[in-house]
């Protein structure tokens, strides 16, 4: 059964990647009703995946402070405040994300999306099976997808920073940074007004940020610092992995066959003992 289990999320991983990639791929000729769907089952399932982990964390804390009888437990558990705020992240990430994925199209990004998403559950069922007898039970499932997200996270923001560093950029050295932003822009186009605006806007972070790097810190590759420098103007890199890693965790609760686990009787005597 657990084998089971762990081919059906491996293949909703491969589901979920050629779904974004479709979007993508269409994103640019597709009118703004269309994509507002699209980024609306982006988001629905990114807030699931974070609304699972905020209540769970909620949980633990609220078992870790307060006695297993207290009627706070009930209050404080998680409600529709907290869904909003969920809601709101997931709508603002998964643009972000979506519209980077249309600005960056490269093959071997999409690879390295697929192979994340591969990995997340069978590092997930492999990390649970070395907790189970050392993390309580109902914990295990949470803290295991933790772990897995973090080590994978780190491994594709790595790859990607990788990538970066070693791409080749347009020469701003002698450019104004009106001509840098102007010229990052106007490669951009869309059918979607809406779409376009957030391409520009991208292209436009971007133009300044190398046009910041070329004239700050003319050479990546010179010393650390230099490096480094190139590295923190690249942080945009680590929400965008952080982004991924939210939208695939999304996609395994969707997929996950349990409902999410309750403490019983005993396991929140064996919290407060």
């Amino acid at each position: 059964m657990a084998a089971r289990e762990l081919l059906k999320q491996m293949l909703g991983m491969v589901t979920l990647t050629g779904a974004a990639w479709c979007a993508v791929l269409y994103a640019r000729v597709l009118g703004t009703l269309p994509l507002v769907l699209i980024w609306g089952a982006f988001s629905g399932v990114m807030a699931l995946g974070l609304w699972r982990h905020a209540r769970r964390r909620r949980r633990v804390w609220l078992h870790a402070y307060l006695k297993a009888e207290s009627g706070w437990v009930t209050r404080l558990r998680g409600g529709l405040l907290m869904g909003l705020w969920q809601a709101v992240l997931a709508l603002c990430l998964s643009a972000f994300l979506l519209v980077l994925l249309v600005r960056n199209s490269q093959p071997w990004l999409w690879t390295a999306l697929l192979l994340t998403g591969l990995l997340l559950p069978l590092c997930t069922h492999l990390i649970a099976r070395q907790l189970r007898g050392q993390v309580q039970a109902v914990y295990v499932p949470e803290l295991a997808l933790q772990f897995a997200g973090a080590g994978l996270a780190m491994a594709l923001w790595g790859a990607v920073v990788w990538h970066a560093l070693g791409e080749s950029y347009p020469d701003f050295r002698q450019a104004s940074l009106d001509q840098a932003v102007w010229y990052a822009v106007s490669s951009q186009h869309a059918r979607s007004d809406a779409l376009r605006l957030l391409l520009e806007l991208g292209a436009a972070a971007d133009g300044l940020s190398q046009w910041l790097a070329q004239h700050l810190m003319p050479a990546p590759a010179h010393s650390v610092w230099q490096t480094l420098g190139w590295t923190l103007l690249l942080a945009r890199d680590a929400l965008f992995v952080w982004s991924y890693l939210l939208l695939c965790r999304g996609a395994l609760v969707l997929w996950s066959r349990t409902p999410p686990a309750r403490m019983t009787v005993e396991e929140v005597a064996d919290v407060h003992p």
